[in-house]
């Protein structure tokens, strides 16, 4: 089996997403592997179809605020599950989650593994443009894990 030493997972609160951190704890307390936890904050809500196409606005800077500080809250607590000896660190980021997921991040943390799970929250998306999980494998120049439940 191939080491990482770093591992970028990415996390938005669904059942999905809390596998896939499981599984990244313990892919990095048997490697000794880093975390990168990460949660993507979109800066557009899509609100629904208006026109020819999608509406899409762009988010409040107190909505904004408000999302950022939520997912801090969750990566707190995600972090309070994962084994005491796994090295990692969290943030929060503001960007396109399958861009960000699939090639900023990794390339930024020299990540060699991005985990993610297979359905994350935000179903809208998934319906009209495909899942992260999706455009992550196809797109990232690093091994991927997806996760089920």
């Amino acid at each position: 089996m191939k080491h990482y030493k770093t591992i970028l997972v990415g996390l938005d609160g669904s059942t999905n997403s809390l596998s896939a951190l499981e599984k990244a704890g313990e892919l990095a307390q048997l490697m000794d592997a880093k975390l990168v936890l990460v949660t993507v904050v979109k800066p557009e809500l899509q609100v629904g179809f208006g026109g020819p196409g999608l509406e899409v606005n762009t988010l409040s800077a107190k909505q904004l605020e408000a999302k950022q500080e939520q997912a801090k809250k969750m990566l707190t607590q995600y972090q309070t599950k994962l084994p005491e000896q796994v090295k990692q660190q969290a943030m929060v980021v503001l960007g396109d989650p399958k861009v960000m997921l699939s090639e900023n991040l990794p390339k930024k943390y020299q990540a060699e593994l991005v985990i993610v799970g297979a359905t994350g929250l935000n179903k809208l998306d998934r319906f009209i443009l495909g899942s992260t999980a999706a455009y992550v494998v196809r797109n990232t120049k690093v091994d991927t894990l997806v996760v089920n439940e």
